[in-house]
Parts: structure tokens; C-alpha cells; sequence
């Protein structure tokens, strides 16, 4: 071979480094990532899993489709086909994967044909596009959104010479979306075997076995640690999780997580009512040191006692403040035994203490709060206050008190696995669910519905939306019933019950990033201070909040300028029209959204539209597959019920904290650990929101008039702000405690996603 000679391989000619190097000629060395997708279509149509049509339907049922196609979904999942009797973990995870896959790529076409989210949109008007896009009226269970069907009353009422003959319900049936999204579940077996491999690919592939068996839980540490050692770069599923630190489980881990794990976003001052609670819950002489501590830490410095309250999640599911918050299930291997089977929630309450250095100090955890303090049991971290002082953070001198070591101190680790229960929950329903999916998808609908599409907010809001739609409807129709629902506490309705009091209790003006972090105790004017030096979360989404902002002011400037800004806003009748829907209980229903008549309030407004599409869903979504895939870090519910009183919670032993965990749960522990990796895919560069800055950059950038010249300058500085981001977030990341083990870097600007892409 010539020595400059160019090989012409995929790494060369197409830029692919993710190829394969050398291949084995045994088979069974290769490992796998992904199925085929004629091989996958072939074995769902042998084990009759192909969807079929939606039949039979009652007049009743086929006027409630044409209505809403979502209304039919139960419907649909009833006549779908039964789960495979049997199959291994690694296969059901990749074919959860190609499923979802095709699921997504199925209403991505759907959204395209139906003209709701086509590849290139048609230049339509308002008035044109209300005539096919339309809000539900909540039948289907879920806060407004986008009706499937259309705006049918106004499709029957059109008369014009270019009426579609194919109205949304028949696309939507005919593409079987429903009986589609129904054949997720399916595919996870009843019964879980162990793989067949050769001695050769077990040693390429470690274990075939199961993550989640074990009978103490340095057996699900030990196979976590195993199956990425011999996995490491060759499986997909197989990435870094929070069960790689040895200390995992540990009070510093656990604090961390409320500043820069999945859900960074709830943390908040101490009320007056839950300080006193825990203070006057201290009722024993084991919990005498935590009074006093609590007491003098609320006398001294109350604003540095923070909390996690999940108190609410009774009432806003419906639900009687003494329940039991429970979902019967079938265990699908023992569907023959006489006790019924239970998942298990709960709401707890977690008070926190935040020193001047910065670290967070978890002090005491209602683990389920029961509508009273008589009904609810409350821990403290006995073991903390023994051996340290909080308040200066300095070690207490050694005592005749025994001290547990914190791997060893059971019952305040199952009451840390309730905290990380309710936030599960409260996380991935609320925080990211309903806060950025569903409540983009109203402002979506309603600006089709009020804005042109040549119309300044219009052309800064649309390059947000990719996908979205989409992405919601399948989720609506799949990850929601599907996954969700299946391993959490509540029952179907009390889970809608959920969302709803979700997307009815988001204030959208008070979840401005200034104003969201002040309300919670963190003043944005303090946040370069030592005290907050580990809430990464809050010091680079309060920088977002400032360059998206300054951008959307540059660019709104031009068509508001000058000292008659506001009077020009005010009279705009689609930003007006625009505002009403929003707030309309037949439109979007945001009651909070705001009366826009000021230039500022409209900048604020539309930086909030872009904050929740962009680095808002980037933060809650893109590290779920880290914190979540290692199961027993955070379980989305209990498999035993909380314990009624405290005598019984300080007996609890290992065996007791494996039994309520998903430990032996295989078909819950999949779900629970696969469903972040589907959600958790890297935007590609072309996708991110600095690539955005950058193609508007260069688009402009030669143009002549005064307006584009202007354009350019406002977008080039975007991009210049974002790019500055590279540095100033990762000095912000190498500034916490633990940034040796964990570095956040989820805002970086080859992270942060230009819209909800999945």
C-alpha cells in the first residue's frame, strides 16, 4: 500500500467513530446494540405482536375518536396482544428500545402528514391554522394539549375549495398509533431467564443474569460494578450510574443530589409550620440533641433551613389525608398466589441545613406525611448529630455513645429511599412532565392558534418546538400508561389526578429563574458567595436565564422600539389573543400566565417560553439515566408499606430496606433503569441551542438591511454568550465538593438541546 494512501472507511468518508474495528467470526463475541429492524419487524409478526386494527367500535366510540383519538387508548391497550411469555433482560432491552424508537418515529410522521409539525410547514395564516389546531377539553384525563383530531367543529364548517378530505382521526387510524403505542408493554416478558451464552461471550459480556437479584444490596452493587467492568465501551446499556461511588448511599450523596441531581428545582426554604413540626416531634430522650440543634439552628440563622416537601401528594391525587398510597399489580411469576401484590408511595418531608460553606446537612425526615403528626412517623439523623456539629461543621469529640457508620444505619437510610421516593415521583410527573413538556405544548398550540407565522414572537419561539408534539404524543400514549403509571404508587386516575393539580398549580410568572431562586432562598445577587458554591444547578441556569433574556430583548427591540414600546404591544391584537388563550379554561387554562401590556413583560415572557423548551427540560431530563439507572438509588415506589410508628421504623434492618426496594422486581427494575437511558440520548450538535445561534448567525450575517445587520449583531452575541458558557460552567462545576467524583456540566452548551427533543 502506498504510504499516503486514504482509507476509505466509515471514520474517514462519513465521520462515523462509533464503528466496529475488527469483526469476530464467532457470532456469539459480537456484541449486539441494537436489532435489526427487519429482523425485529419479522419476530413480532411470528409471535402475532404486529398492531392490528382498532375494532370493533360502538357509534359512541367511534364519535368519541373522531373527538380526540387519545380518548380510545384504554381501548386500544385492551385489544392489544399479551407480553411475550418469556424472554432475557439484555434482549427485552433492546427490543424497549427499537419499539420506543419506531413508537416516536410513527407520530413524528404522523405530526408531519396532519400539518401539525411538518419538515417544511406551509405558509399558513392564523386564521388558516385554527382551523386545524385545537386545544382537548380533558377527557382523555390529561391538562389541555393538542387535540389529534383537529379542530373538528371548524373542519365541518369549512367550506373552501381546498377542505382536506383526510382529517386527522383518519390519519391517526390508519397509522395505528394507538395500537402501536400500545405494543410497548408487551414486549417485557412475563418471565425473565437467564441468557444463554457461551463461555466466550460471557467473556465479552459479563453477566447475563439479572441486576436486580440479590438478598443484600451489595449484591445489586456487585453486579453493577461487574457487569460495567466487562462491559465497559462495548454494551450501550451498560453506562456510568451513581452506584460506581462506593458511597452512594451516603448523607453527602444524598444533599448533593438536591442541587445537581434530576431535579435541582424544588428545593426551598424552611416554612414556619414544618420547623415547628420538627421540633416538636422530637419527643424522646434519643431525640433530645436533634430539638436542640433544630431549635437553636431556627433561632440563629432560619434561612439556612431548607426542605424537600412532598406533603401534598395526597391531595393533589385525590386521595384521603390518611390513605395508604398503593397500587395493586401482578406479579407476573406468581399470579397463582392468594395475597395480592402492592406497590407503595409516599409522601415525605425532608428538612435540610445549609451552612456558610456550603454544605447541606440532612437533619430529619417525615418518611410519609399522613395529614398529622400523631399519623406520620418522623426520623432524625441521630447518627449526624452525634458525631458532628453542624453548625461549624467541625467533628465532636469522641464520646461514650455508640455511633453507627452510615452504610450500617438502616432506618435512616429507608427514610433517605422515601425522600428519594416522593422526589422520583415529584420529579418525573411534575418537574418534568407536566412543568416543560406539557406546558410547552400549551404555549405551542395557542401560539398557532394566535401569532402568524411571519410574526416576531412567532420567529423566535418556533426553531424551540422541534419534535415536541411528537414526542408528547407518544409519550401521552406509551411512557405515561405504559411506564409511569406501572411502577408508581397510585392508581391510573389518582396518577392523572397528579398531573393535573401539576399543570394547574405551575405559576408561570413566579417560575421566572430570578424569581423562582429568590422564593426558594437562593437570591440570585449571592449565588457567587461560598454558601451556594455547590448549587451548580442554580448559578448556570440563573446565567441562561440572563443570555437567553438579553438575546430575546435585542431581537424584540426591533419590531418594539423605542419609548412607544409598550403602547405598541399593548395594541398588537395577537400578542393580546395570544395572552388570553393561554389563560382561557377553554384554551391552555394557565390562569397565571401573564396580562402582557409592557415591553418588559413580553421579554420576560418569551424568555420564559424559551428558558422551559431549551435549558430548563435539558437540566431535568439529561441526567436521569446517571442518577436513575442504578434502581435502589432512587425507586420510583416501595414494595412494602412505610412503617406506622418510629419504634417500628428504628428496627429496621437490611432485610427490611431490600424488601421494599425493586430488588427481585426484574420486570419494575427494567423499566425503572431502561426508560431513563430512552430519555437521556446526548442532543447531537445540530440539535443544540448554540448551533441554532450559530446557523441564524450565518444565515444574516451578509445581509444588507438594517433590520438583518441588527439580526446578525443580536444572534452573534448569543452565540458569543453561549460559547462563554463552555468555561464559565465548568469553572462552576469544578467549584463543588464533589466535583472530582461528579462533575454537573449538563448546561454546557454541547448538552444543551435547542428544544424538547425527546
Amino acid at each position: 500500500m502506498a504510504q499516503n494512501a486514504t482509507l476509505l472507511t466509515p471514520v474517514v468518508v462519513l465521520g462515523h467513530t462509533d464503528v466496529q474495528g475488527d469483526w469476530p467470526r464467532d457470532p456469539e463475541k459480537l456484541p449486539v446494540n441494537e436489532i435489526d429492524n427487519g429482523v425485529f419487524i419479522n419476530e413480532l409478526a411470528n409471535t402475532d405482536h404486529l398492531p392490528g386494527r382498532l375494532e370493533p367500535l360502538s357509534d359512541a366510540e367511534k364519535k368519541t375518536f373522531e373527538q380526540n383519538p387519545e380518548n380510545l387508548h384504554r381501548k386500544a391497550y385492551e385489544q392489544g396482544a399479551s407480553p411475550i411469555e418469556e424472554g432475557t433482560y439484555r434482549g427485552t432491552q433492546l427490543a424497549l428500545t427499537k419499539i420506543y424508537d419506531l413508537i416516536e418515529q410513527r407520530f413524528v410522521s404522523f405530526m408531519d402528514t396532519a400539518n401539525f409539525e411538518p419538515l417544511v410547514p406551509s405558509p399558513l395564516t392564523r386564521d388558516q391554522k385554527r382551523k386545524f389546531f385545537a386545544f382537548t377539553n380533558g377527557s382523555d384525563g390529561y391538562p389541555p394539549h393538542l387535540n389529534l383530531a383537529g379542530n373538528a367543529p371548524a373542519a365541518a364548517k369549512d367550506k373552501g375549495d381546498h377542505k382536506s378530505t383526510l382529517q386527522p382521526s383518519y390519519l391517526f387510524n390508519k397509522m395505528r398509533l394507538l395500537q402501536l403505542s400500545s405494543l410497548l408493554p408487551s414486549v417485557v416478558p412475563n418471565r425473565f431467564i437467564r441468557e444463554t451464552a457461551e463461555t466466550t461471550a460471557s467473556a465479552y459480556f459479563g453477566s447475563m443474569g439479572r441486576p436486580d437479584a440479590g438478598e443484600r444490596l451489595e449484591d445489586v452493587e456487585r453486579y453493577n460494578r461487574e457487569a460495567r467492568r466487562a462491559w465497559f465501551r462495548r454494551d450501550i446499556f451498560n453506562l456510568p450510574n451513581m452506584g460506581d461511588l462506593s458511597d452512594w448511599y451516603s448523607d453527602a450523596r444524598f444533599a448533593q443530589q438536591q442541587f445537581t441531581g434530576t431535579n435541582p428545582t424544588t428545593i426551598e426554604l424552611a416554612s414556619d409550620r414544618w420547623i415547628e413540626h420538627f421540633i416538636e416531634a422530637a419527643e424522646g430522650p434519643d431525640d433530645a440533641a436533634a430539638k436542640t440543634t433544630i431549635a437553636d439552628l431556627r433561632e440563629s440563622c432560619q434561612e439556612s433551613l431548607y426542605m424537600q416537601d412532598y406533603s401534598y401528594f395526597r391531595d393533589a391525587a385525590g386521595l384521603d389525608p390518611t390513605a395508604i398510597i398503593k397500587c395493586e399489580f401482578d406479579e407476573p411469576e406468581e399470579k397463582d398466589k392468594k395475597n395480592k401484590s402492592y406497590r407503595y408511595g409516599c409522601a415525605a418531608v425532608c428538612l435540610f441545613y445549609l451552612d456558610d460553606k456550603g454544605q447541606l446537612y440532612p437533619l430529619a425526615i417525615v418518611i410519609d406525611w399522613r395529614g398529622s403528626a400523631e399519623k406520620s412517623v418522623t426520623i432524625y439523623n441521630r447518627e449526624l448529630i452525634k458525631r458532628k456539629d453542624v453548625r461549624s461543621g467541625s467533628k465532636k469529640q469522641a464520646q461514650n455513645q455508640k455511633i453507627t457508620d452510615e452504610a450500617h444505619d438502616w432506618a435512616w437510610r429507608y427514610a433517605k429511599t422515601c425522600v428519594q421516593c416522593s422526589d422520583w415521583l415529584r420529579h418525573e410527573v411534575t418537574v418534568h412532565l407536566t412543568n416543560t413538556h406539557l406546558i410547552e405544548e400549551a404555549i405551542i398550540v395557542a401560539s398557532h392558534r394566535q401569532l402568524d407565522p411571519n410574526h416576531p414572537v412567532m420567529k423566535l419561539l418556533y426553531p424551540h418546538w422541534q419534535k415536541t408534539l411528537a414526542l408528547n404524543a407518544a409519550a401521552r400514549n406509551t411512557l405515561v400508561p405504559h411506564v409511569i403509571v406501572d411502577l408508581i404508587g397510585f392508581e391510573a386516575d389518582e396518577a392523572s389526578s397528579f398531573i393535573r393539580h401539576a399543570y394547574k398549580d405551575f405559576d408561570f410568572k413566579k417560575r421566572y429563574i430570578p424569581t423562582d431562586l429568590s422564593h426558594r432562598g437562593f437570591p440570585p445577587e449571592q449565588l457567587d458567595r461560598p454558601k451556594y458554591h455547590n448549587y451548580a444547578y442554580a448559578r448556570c441556569i440563573h446565567s441562561m436565564w440572563h443570555k437567553i433574556r438579553s438575546y430575546v430583548q435585542d431581537m424584540l427591540a426591533l419590531d418594539y422600539p423605542g419609548p412607544g414600546a409598550d403602547q405598541d404591544i399593548l395594541r398588537d391584537e395577537y400578542i393580546q389573543a395570544w395572552s388570553a388563550e393561554m389563560r382561557s379554561p377553554s384554551g391552555a387554562d394557565l390562569p397565571s400566565f401573564p396580562t402582557i401590556s409592557t415591553f418588559e413583560e413580553l421579554v420576560d415572557c418569551v424568555t420564559m417560553c424559551i428558558h422551559i423548551a431549551s435549558p430548563q427540560h435539558t437540566a431535568v431530563n439529561y441526567l436521569q439515566n446517571y442518577y436513575q439507572s442504578f434502581v435502589v438509588n432512587k425507586p420510583p415506589c416501595l414494595y412494602t408499606e412505610p412503617p406506622s410508628s418510629l419504634h417500628d421504623l428504628l428496627g429496621y434492618t437490611e432485610n427490611h430496606l431490600v424488601k421494599a426496594l425493586p430488588m427481585n422486581h426484574t420486570r419494575e427494575w427494567l423499566l425503572s433503569s431502561h426508560i431513563p437511558y430512552l430519555l437521556s440520548f446526548k442532543p447531537g450538535n445540530k440539535e443544540s441551542l448554540i448551533i441554532y445561534a450559530a446557523s441564524k448567525f450565518r444565515v444574516y450575517r451578509n445581509k444588507t438591511s438594517e433590520k438583518d445587520k441588527a439580526i446578525a449583531q443580536a444572534t452573534g452575541n448569543f452565540y458569543t454568550a453561549l460559547a462563554d458558557s463552555e468555561r464559565e460552567f465548568k469553572s462552576y462545576a469544578q467549584a463543588t465538593d464533589d466535583c472530582g467524583t461528579i462533575s454537573y456540566e449538563v448546561l454546557s452548551p454541547e448538552w444543551n438541546a435547542v428544544s424538547i427533543l425527546i
